[in-house]
């Protein structure tokens, strides 16, 4: 019998017009504990007005931080009973 665990993902993102930004926030909440990463993306002044745009890079980079910080997380209890951290992550890097 397999062993299923679910967790929930909360996604806010707010756009920031007089910024010209878009920012995000991924939260999981599990065990008690809660995880946050954030990110954002930047509309140049020349760029189109696509809103979907900077929702898609600024929650890209916010669940990009959340999936380090639960490996991180997790290198730190393996670390805790004797065992060895997990290699850092690879993969693409998404630009700033």
């Amino acid at each position: 019998m397999a062993n299923e665990t679910r967790w929930i993902i909360e996604l806010d993102i707010e756009e920031v017009q007089e910024e010209r930004c878009t920012r995000a926030v991924a939260r999981l909440r599990r065990d008690g504990t809660s995880l946050e990463g954030t990110g954002t993306a930047h509309r140049h002044p020349r760029d189109l007005d696509l809103a979907r745009v900077g929702d898609d890079l600024a929650a890209a980079r916010a669940l990009v931080e959340l999936a380090s910080l639960l490996q991180t997380d997790a290198g730190q209890v393996l670390e805790k009973f004797g065992a060895a951290p997990p290699p850092p992550p690879t993969g693409p890097e998404l630009p700033a």
